[in-house]
């Protein structure tokens, strides 16, 4: 089993609008995302909500697979979340609530495939 270490998105605010932020490799069709894990940084002087998503492929984003439900991140702070494993295609999606003001970054995981 081969393991790949990769930055798997850039840090990105987020904003009311759904963002893709990774999409698990294809290739090998045997490519697992696990321990995965993503900072959300509350840069503003006020409390934000945000939502994660774990999307499978060709799905979309929906109740059935957010993992980080309309929590909130509290002003000048940060919450990390563990990522549930990902499969070949799925992808990571996230909004945040209150306008500018949550980042998202990755800070830990490996692509892991046979």
């Amino acid at each position: 089993m081969a393991i790949t270490y990769t930055k798997f998105f850039q840090p990105t605010a987020l904003t009311t609008s759904l963002a893709t932020l990774y999409t698990v490799p294809t290739i090998p069709a045997s490519s697992l995302l696990r321990g995965a894990r993503v900072r959300l940084t509350n840069t503003s002087a006020t409390p934000k909500v945000a939502r994660l998503y774990a999307v499978p492929a060709a799905g979309t984003a929906d109740d059935v697979n957010t993992f980080f439900s309309d929590q909130t991140v509290p002003a000048m702070g940060y919450v990390d979340v563990d990522v549930p494993i990902m499969q070949s295609g799925d992808i990571l999606q996230a909004t945040a609530t209150g306008g500018v003001g949550v980042n998202i970054q990755a800070i830990a995981g490996g692509v892991f495939s046979a």
